[in-house]
């Protein structure tokens, strides 16, 4: 019964966050895309970002929503500014970026 409930629980927690990623695209597109790319997609500044394709390989969804908060936090010559999400589009954004393998 505890497995099968803890099954479930984690189960949710999955299904959850990719939903969540699922929701993530529009927010990129509006206050990352601008300095990122995705598959050679991205905005005017992009080369100065750089692309995010294989992010996902090198870091964990935690990490990323860290970096969006505070850039400097992760790499003190960052050039990135912080990004001002509320707790769910952060959610959401690092998910989808994390996703990125």
């Amino acid at each position: 019964m505890v497995r099968a409930l803890a099954g479930a629980v984690l189960l949710t927690t999955v299904v959850v966050g990719m939903a969540r990623a699922a929701d993530a695209p529009p927010i990129y597109d509006k206050k990352c895309k601008t300095c990122h790319s995705v598959g050679g997609v991205g905005g005017p500044m992009a080369k100065n970002g750089g692309p995010l394709d294989g992010i996902g390989a090198k870091h964990d969804a935690a990490w990323i929503k860290e970096l969006i908060a505070d850039p400097k936090s992760k790499n003190d010559k960052a050039k990135m500014p912080k990004v001002t999400l509320s707790p769910e589009d952060a959610d959401a954004v690092a998910n989808y970026v994390s996703s990125l393998k």
